[in-house]
């Protein structure tokens, strides 16, 4: 069995949301309009994937979604933690069992009410094969998880290269799931998870109107959420959209500002002109700003810098024959110089990673790299040799997304390799969606960027979703089955503190392997405005470029 990990198409050719369809159904049914007034915010944002529950798994869509929706926990700001949100209560007695109360009287934007029927429809949803959604393998620990993911049928079969297709699945409901009652969710997993309820503040899980499943195309432009921010008019992928803020949201902690205005940014776009003018009210600079930017008294009084948990990371094709001898990716790591790296993109912006799970998570910061992310030219020279050296004439391809960092950071961690190991290379600069595509298709012909920000606060975020599933299923091509068996073992742990030392272990498994080398934690180094205050930035929730939470953020008068 095999959990798909490819991008949605069946609503979003080529990657992008579509943009111009209506919500159906009356717009004076919503209830609650948005406030009135000037009190709207400005913010910077990507290309979004998608706006459906489960369909987006990347930055982008998460950083709206989390404003339209509310789950059933929301991550604490400083310490990570889940809190209930929408749940009243999650509950198990063996770790394997769990029982989630709903609180009582929550709608969606259009009425309907967020109950336990709104939760199974959902994941229901995302984890049906053949509907390809991006987060579908969050819920293979659910049973019936197998029943609706069979294999797919053979690649050349496809009318799209890039959707997988299957036989008929009879199977549409995970049988692990059950409406009690209208408000009580009984979760059956395949195996005890001390961490489920970590979890549960991601966009895979959140509820979804059934106005909306049964119009997902006009819900992918329109969103009806249950969270503080509305959409009264269509989202566009290319030009952004307007938020409002919901009346009658019911939440203990409503937004003091009118609305949010995304203005979208495309790669090889960035904010920082539009800041210095003032049509953009928190943003990040890019490197060729970045010292200037900080050289300005005026302009870091109004600085927010503290840790990031996102990272950077060089991976490889291992399902490329070049690249599978583990000398040869460790010699590439060796030869990386992180600190000069970072003096030339700008200071302060990262810190060298040795570990594959960043120290600001719970259970990271191990050093499981080890020497491995240690800048050493001559042991880098020797580990190439006893991989039998480079090919002789043959470029390096290092592949890349083209945002204007990206090709900033990569160019000098290019340079960096070059001048350690003599080998010629090249950037292969790809569009946002293209690059995912060809990622998650195992197209690319060289090492890649690769980044992850966290989806909830334990170890186990780093590891799992990014390699495990199988060779076919994560995008290096990872297959190794003592690391799978130290997972499994992780999730079947008699306590939170006991699975985190076992997926630690599962950690430094990945050093013997090296399916990708860590290279930087990020650290924000987010501008904000004359007009805002109480500008926080969620480490969890947090986009790049430049965030802040709309849920606190507030308008001088």
């Amino acid at each position: 069995m095999r959990r798909m990990r490819m991008a949605v198409a069946a609503l979003a050719a080529a990657g992008t949301v579509v943009a111009t369809a209506a919500c159906t159904g009356d717009e004076s049914d919503v209830d609650g309009e948005g406030g009135g007034g000037d009190a709207f915010i400005n913010m910077q944002i990507g290309e979004v994937y998608s706006l459906i529950p489960g369909s987006s798994g990347e930055s982008e869509g998460y950083r709206v979604m989390k404003n339209v929706y509310d789950g059933l926990v929301y991550y604490n700001i400083d310490t990570g933690e889940p809190e209930n949100l929408v749940a009243e209560s999650i509950t198990s007695d063996d770790n394997q069992t769990w029982t989630i109360k709903i609180k009582d009287g929550l709608t969606f934007h259009n009425g309907e009410p967020v109950d336990a029927d709104s939760f199974i429809r959902s994941w229901d949803r995302t984890a049906y094969a053949p509907n390809v959604a991006r987060l579908n393998y969050f819920f293979a620990t659910i049973e019936g998880y197998a029943d609706m993911n069979p294999d797919p049928l053979p690649a050349d079969t496809w009318a799209d290269p890039e959707v997988p297709e299957y036989d008929t699945v009879e199977t549409t409901h995970l049988s692990g799931l059950t409406a009690i009652d209208p408000l009580t969710l009984e979760v059956k997993l395949t195996a005890p998870f001390i961490g489920f309820p970590t979890m549960l503040g991601y966009e895979a899980f959140y509820p979804i109107a059934e106005e909306c499943l049964n119009d997902l195309e006009a819900c992918e432009a329109k969103p009806i959420g249950n969270g503080p921010f509305m959409f009264e008019e269509p989202y566009n992928v290319e030009s952004g959209g307007t938020a409002v803020t919901w009346e009658d949201y019911p939440g203990d902690k409503k937004p003091s500002i009118d609305g949010v205005n995304w203005k979208v940014y495309l790669e090889g776009q960035d904010c920082w002109a539009d800041f210095q003018t003032g049509d953009i009210d928190v943003c990040r600079p890019t490197a060729p700003d970045y010292e200037s930017a900080m050289a300005d008294e005026e302009l870091t009084s109004r600085l927010v810098q503290q840790s990031d948990p996102s990272i950077t990371m060089l991976a490889f094709p291992l399902y490329d024959e070049r690249y599978q001898n583990v000398d040869l990716r460790r010699a590439i790591s060796m030869a990386i110089d992180r600190e000069g790296v970072i003096n030339v993109i700008g200071p302060d912006r990262f810190d060298p990673l040795d570990s594959w799970v960043p120290e600001s998570i719970l259970g990271g910061g191990r050093g499981a790299c080890g020497e491995y992310c240690t800048y050493d030219p001559e042991g880098a020279k020797a580990l190439l040799e006893a991989a039998g050296g480079w090919p002789e004439g043959e470029k390096l391809q290092i592949w890349v997304n083209d945002a204007n960092d990206n090709t900033a950071i990569f160019r000098a961690i290019g340079d960096s390799i070059a001048e350690s190991l003599g080998i010629e290379y090249e950037l292969v600069t790809v569009a946002w969606p293209d690059y995912l595509d060809a990622r998650d298709g195992h197209a690319i012909e060289g090492p890649f960027r690769d980044g992850w920000g966290p989806d909830y606060n334990l170890n186990e975020n780093y590891l799992e979703p990014i390699y495990g599933g199988g060779a076919s299923v994560n995008n290096t091509g990872f297959e190794d089955e003592a690391y799978n068996a130290k997972i499994a073992e992780a999730g079947a742990a008699a306590s939170l503190d006991e699975a985190i030392e076992l997926y630690a272990e599962a950690e430094a498994l990945l050093a013997e392997v090296f399916p990708s080398a860590p290279l930087f934690a990020s650290k924000i180094n987010y501008f904000y405005s004359e007009r805002l205050d109480n500008v926080l930035v969620h480490p969890i929730y947090n986009g790049p470029g430049g965030d802040c939470e709309l849920r606190d953020v507030t308008i001088k008068s």
